[in-house]
C-alpha cells in the first residue's frame, strides 16, 4: 500500500479547460508542473512528490508528441498506460493532469 493517500484528480483534455483552471486560481497560488510522456516511473513520481511539498497546486501532463518521433521511429510502439498513470499521479498528490487530444 502506498504511503500517499489517494486524492481526487481533475483531467483536462483541452487547452481551454487548462486555461480556465489557471484563471480560477488565486494569483498568489504556486503551481508545480511535471511534464511527462506517460509510462510513469519513480523518477516522475519523485518530481510530483517534490512539487507537492513546494507548491499549492500540482499539475502534470501526459503528452506523447507525434512530432518528437522521426520517420524511422515508431510512435505506435511508445508505451501507453493512461489509466495507471492517472492513478499514480493521484496517489502522489497531483491535483490536475493535462492530457491533450491530438
Amino acid at each position: 500500500m502506498s504511503k500517499h493517500a489517494l486524492r481526487s484528480i481533475v483531467l483536462h483534455n483541452t487547452i481551454q479547460s487548462f486555461r480556465q483552471l489557471r484563471k480560477s486560481l488565486p494569483s498568489t497560488s504556486t503551481i508545480g508542473y511535471v511534464p511527462t510522456m506517460g509510462a510513469l516511473h519513480d523518477g516522475h513520481l519523485s518530481l510530483v512528490d517534490r512539487a507537492r511539498k513546494e507548491n499549492d497546486i500540482v499539475v502534470s501532463s501526459i503528452f506523447v508528441n507525434p512530432t518528437q518521433f522521426g520517420k524511422n521511429e515508431d510512435l505506435g510502439k511508445y508505451p501507453r498506460q493512461l489509466e495507471k498513470d492517472v492513478e499514480m499521479l493521484a496517489a502522489r498528490g497531483a491535483d490536475h493532469v493535462f492530457i491533450p487530444d491530438v
